[in-house]
């Protein structure tokens, strides 16, 4: 004879197939379900662990980095965390609960709920909305959801996925810099010549206000965009792709192909040191070496666009003023940086 507990099991696991064949929107994996809840990192944002100290000229050295691969959702300590979807429960770490949902036509969906206690069992079937998996650890203040779809990394702020979720904010772009690729010395717009890396730091803001120190920090757009062109539009280099979350993130060998050198997270830590909420900054490699002799003298533009997972959009504009040199010469070199010598003069008196 099935005893009542397995035939409940199983009834909920038969309606989670039907559920799961219907539609792939999920609700929050916390009360209240069918509300939103402050997301203080955002899919695809920078994870940066600098292994010197801030003081040591970290930022060409050594360290970890890596795309956020999900959102972290803000909660307090102890919050219940439950399970968005019905499936098989998997401790993974002391801090990590996976949940495998197995899906019709053989389609394999899988969620990881990180930076909380467990308080399920390995191999448990769990159910959406009704099993708590386990409580936010204290130190942690958020949990961290990653979706998997198959077996690719997927954005769960994708329309059809996370829900209900509404974004009016619009991405910005705070500047666009122009360097040498041999020492990262800065290039003004004025007289560009030779080859330079084009950059941009870039950034949106969370939606709703998310606790202290996290107020006010960045998190990545899901799109940045480049292009260059005349002043009356004509196309001198056709617009591309400078980063693109909007549904997964690039493996994480690729961090530095798709961030600029000076980018870190926010409140980074540089060898043994945190700064706590320090706001990161997010640099995003628009072209490591742009030969400006490519392109016609004059005025150009060079113009950044941003958009979010919803379709907001954000954007900025710089003039350049290209200036090679004729009959194909070598650009000058950039003069070393200038000397400062103290003069010490002493008064007498009368």
């Amino acid at each position: 004879m099935v005893s009542r507990r397995l035939l409940v099991a199983l009834v909920a696991f038969i309606a989670a197939l039907a559920l799961a064949g219907g539609a792939s929107a999920y609700g929050w994996p916390l009360r209240p379900f069918d509300r939103p809840h402050p997301i203080r990192g955002g899919f695809g944002d920078p994870r940066t662990v600098f292994t010197l100290g801030f003081f040591s000229d970290p930022w060409a050295g050594p360290g970890t980095f890596s795309f956020h691969n999900g959102i972290d959702i803000s909660a307090r300590a102890g919050t219940p965390v439950y399970a968005v979807t019905s499936g098989i429960a998997h401790i993974r770490t002391a801090g990590q609960v996976e949940v495998e949902s197995p899906l019709p036509n053989a389609t394999r969906r899988v969620f990881q709920y990180e930076h909380i206690t467990p308080h399920v069992k390995e191999g448990q079937f769990v159910v959406a909305r009704k099993t708590i998996l386990g409580l936010v650890q204290a130190a942690a203040g958020h949990v961290h959801l990653t979706e998997i779809d198959g077996f690719r990394v997927t954005n769960p702020l994708l329309k059809g996925h996370l829900a209900p979720y509404r974004d009016r904010t619009r991405p910005s772009v705070a500047e666009i810099l122009l360097t040498r690729p041999a020492n990262g010395a800065e290039v003004g717009s004025a007289a560009v010549c030779g080859r330079i890396a084009l950059s941009a730091e870039a950034f949106d803001r969370p939606v709703l206000p998310t606790p202290q120190p996290w107020t006010g920090l960045p998190i990545a757009p899901a799109l940045v965009t480049w292009k260059v062109t005349k002043l009356d539009g004509t196309v001198l280099i056709p617009s591309s792709a400078a980063a693109d979350f909007r549904i997964t993130v690039p493996p994480n060998p690729l961090f530095w192909t798709v961030y600029a050198r000076g980018t870190y997270q926010n409140a980074p830590r540089f060898g043994l040191q945190q700064f706590g909420g320090l706001p990161g900054r997010f640099l995003y490699v628009l072209s490591p070496t742009l030969d400006t002799r490519t392109l016609p003298n004059g005025v150009a533009l060079v113009t950044i666009g941003v958009r979010d997972e919803r379709g907001n959009v954000g954007g900025m504009s710089q003039r350049i003023f290209i200036y090679n040199n004729p009959r194909g010469a070598a650009c000058p070199e950039p003069p070393p940086p200038a000397t400062t010598t103290t003069t010490t003069t002493t008064t007498s008196g009368p």
